[in-house]
């Protein structure tokens, strides 16, 4: 794939630069051209809609996307370098170096070590798996993935998660003790994330949302190109509360609602009675190709989402909570990428401290 130009550091996103209308486009897909509904009174107030005004609370116990407008310190030097050489060092992987001695470079001044690389070519979307180790309990078996987000030849975006153990056996669901190594092994590699990893005020309120304290695993750096981003999905996977995401440099739009809400949007259109009558139940789906043309292809769709108010923008300094209290209550979403350059961000996992 072809190289991609680099993203900038821009000013803080204005109210007005809010509300500029913006084209939704995915891998040569064009939604149309929105212009993002008017932010609420504070944060996480989104407007139209019936919960404009609704707790934090309620928002998270309907499944409801939680917007922290401004909510990200990235004013210091210190991490504005932090973030400048990641967007860097994304720039030149995807014009195809080498992510294990970049990721070495970065580990070389502290405990974790580099212990080999590997990529699964039965994986279409891998690149390159970092295998790592670190002292401390729980600390063998951690890696570091570069991906492809999409197994598309538009989409340009990539992404980096860091876990640890066997990926299909789905390990990280079942070890709180290494996917706290693999969290550390995260924020030694890319310390701007102690912008959101650390921040008492968003740990406070994902503490009272969750009902107690909470950790932050499965952590993932995102890098979205133009014209790409992930299609619709939910992350309710057993044990994971919700998801916590900061935008660190460029911006990014997000269609996110409760599933109940979205069902009703696919009865309403679906080509068929079979798709219309369990419209709810067929999410748990969302791959059938007549679902998935739906979801991610359907003009239509996506202006009944914005009708509803599930438009969302993010940008530089807004942080985003995508609530899964459940499997059948939680925030279905989708993103894309906007702007010439592409973005950076992290999300990391909700999970309950003990």
């Amino acid at each position: 794939m072809g190289q991609q130009g680099a993203a900038t550091r821009g000013p803080l996103f204005t109210a007005r630069s809010r509300r500029a209308p913006i084209l939704l486009l995915r891998r040569g897909f064009r939604h149309g051209l929105f212009r993002p509904p008017a932010a609420g009174a504070g944060p996480g107030l989104q407007a139209p809609g019936a919960h404009d005004r609704a707790p934090m609370e309620q928002l998270y116990r309907e499944g409801r996307p939680i917007v922290l407008r401004g909510w990200l310190d990235l004013r210091g030097a210190v991490v504005r370098a932090q973030i400048e050489r990641s967007r860097r060092e994304f720039d030149r992987l995807r014009g195809g170096a080498e992510f294990g001695p970049q990721l070495a470079r970065r580990l070389a001044a502290g405990p974790a070590r580099m212990v080999g690389c590997s990529e699964d070519v039965a994986d279409p979307l891998e690149i390159e798996k970092v295998h790592l180790s670190l002292p401390g309990p729980g600390g063998e078996g951690l890696f570091a993935k570069l991906s492809w987000i999409a197994d598309d030849e538009r989409d340009l975006s990539l992404r980096i998660r860091f876990s640890f153990g066997l990926e299909r056996a789905l390990d990280w669901r079942r070890d709180a003790r290494r996917s706290r190594a693999a969290d550390r092994a995260a924020l030694l590699a890319y310390p701007e994330g102690r912008v959101l990893a650390q921040h008492p005020r968003l740990l406070r309120l994902l503490g009272r949302l969750c009902g107690g304290e909470v950790r932050l695993s499965e952590r993932i750096l995102y890098n979205n190109a133009p014209g790409g981003g992930a299609s619709f999905h939910h992350d309710a996977e057993p044990g994971q509360l919700g998801v916590l995401y900061g935008q660190f440099l460029g911006r990014t739009a997000w269609l996110a609602l409760p599933r109940a809400e979205l069902a009703q949007e696919i009865a309403r259109l679906a080509p068929n009675r079979a798709l219309a009558r369990d419209a709810f139940r067929l999410l748990e789906h969302p791959d059938e190709p007549r679902l998935e043309r739906l979801l991610n292809r359907d003009r239509r769709l996506t202006r009944a989402l914005v009708a509803r108010g599930a438009l969302i923008v993010l940008g530089r300094g807004d942080a985003l909570v995508l609530p899964s209290p459940s499997r059948e209550v939680c925030a279905w979403h989708a993103v894309f990428a906007l702007g010439k350059r592409p973005s950076l961000a992290h999300s990391y996992g909700i999970f309950r401290l003990r």
